[in-house]
């Protein structure tokens, strides 16, 4: 590898739009590792810089489903990053919202709610009461 641990790693953040401080770590201990890594999840989720010709599946339906595979398995700590993926990718909040509703039976409440709540963070969704300053 020709770029410094750290470069690797901002690359790779600046390639997917969100950051994990795990690939630091492989960019220096195992770079080589790192890249193949970053090559096959490019490939599945449509990272930028990685062809398209002949993909049916847009990136905006990979995030939803990688989103729903994630509070399907409760690891909701890379659900807000898909979230912001999703939208910058051309997802409405609407489309993540009944990407979540779907998922809702076969996942359970639970994480159901927690993913809701992470999308109102992501949307900075607010309360009537918080819009309209009341202190309830």
């Amino acid at each position: 590898m020709s770029q410094a641990p750290d470069e690797v790693a901002k690359r790779l953040t600046a390639d997917r739009g969100y950051h994990y401080p795990e690939w630091e770590y492989l960019a220096e201990k195992d770079p080589v590792f790192l890249e193949a890594y970053n090559r096959l999840s490019g490939l599945s989720l449509l990272h930028e810089g990685v062809s398209t010709e002949g993909k049916q599946l847009p990136a905006k339906y990979r995030e939803l489903i990688a989103i729903a595979a994630m509070i399907g398995q409760s690891r909701m700590w890379g659900v807000k990053a898909h979230m912001e993926r999703a939208l910058r990718v051309g997802c409405t909040e609407q489309e993540i919202l009944e990407a979540l509703e779907t998922a809702l039976t076969p996942v359970g409440s639970p994480p159901f709610r927690q993913a809701v709540n992470i999308l109102m963070q992501v949307t900075g969704w607010k309360s009537a009461a918080e819009r309209h300053g009341d202190k309830a």
